[in-house]
């Protein structure tokens, strides 16, 4: 396993600005569920986190947490992205959620002290905040109002999550690969510059996904994911610029998924 290297510094100096997202026309619980944490608190509550904060360095694939680990810690992230996601006992891998920066993650084993039950391991070269569990719980006893935030968060996580499974019912694969590139491209674009030069009205998904990865995404074959980009690029949909997805028509795709959704 790879390690990482902790440094302490102020993580707030470094972070810019990154608030809700509107992603599907703001129609769902993706905005809020991909919000940043950090940017939500007041310069008081930043100031009082930053104390309890220290830096994580990950190189791509160093794992932050497994499966199984002690909950120890709170995780902010700073740059890059984390992969957190379930390995089943036939080694099956399923994606929950991918944080970017300013996205909280690894509370929810907090509350009882238990283990975790995901792993966690960086997309790209990351950098997280850590803070310790009884450190996190103090700050939020100490400011309510920062604790409303990071409740409103993970509550939004759970409504974003229910829509992926009426997706998974409800929208064929192209479908569902449409309305993941869109989601990625605001959340991915939003946080870090486009990876290379685009075209004046394309949509840079900025984060590394294999054709794997959004196969466990959107509960797909791999075979049938790579089929339907194909197409997807053969009209003129998508380009692969870097190992990275750009829509080079992202207000036809939105078109397409209302038409389908009427």
């Amino acid at each position: 396993m790879n390690t990482v290297n902790q440094q302490n510094l102020n993580p707030f100096s470094e972070l810019g600005t990154n608030d809700f997202f509107n992603l599907d026309e703001g129609k769902d619980a993706w905005s809020d569920a991909h919000a940043s944490f950090l940017s939500s608190l007041s310069d008081t509550e930043s100031q009082a986190l930053l104390k309890y904060t220290r830096r994580l360095d990950l190189n791509s694939r160093d794992y932050l947490f497994h499966a199984g680990d002690h909950s120890n810690d709170v995780f902010i992230v700073a740059s890059g992205c984390i992969r957190l996601f379930q390995v089943a006992p036939t080694g099956k891998e399923t994606i929950l959620w991918f944080s970017f920066p300013g996205e909280i993650f690894g509370i929810a084993e907090l509350w009882r002290g238990s283990n975790r039950k995901l792993n966690a391991v960086a997309n790209d070269a990351s950098q997280v905040y850590s803070i310790r569990s009884k450190d996190f719980t103090d700050f939020l006893g100490a400011y309510p109002e920062a604790a409303m935030k990071a409740i409103g968060i993970l509550s939004a996580r759970v409504r974003a999550l229910g829509h992926t499974l009426v997706g998974l019912a409800s929208d064929n694969v192209e479908m569902r690969i449409a309305r993941l590139l869109l989601r990625f491209a605001a959340v991915s674009s939003s946080t870090s510059p486009c990876c290379s030069s685009s075209n004046k009205d394309e949509l840079c998904v900025n984060v590394r996904l294999t054709h794997q990865d959004i196969a466990n995404l959107i509960g797909a074959s791999r075979q049938t994911v790579s089929s339907t980009l194909a197409h997807l690029r053969k009209i003129g949909a998508v380009r692969t610029v870097n190992q990275h997805i750009h829509i080079m028509q992202p207000d036809h795709m939105r078109q397409l998924l209302e038409l389908n959704a009427a």
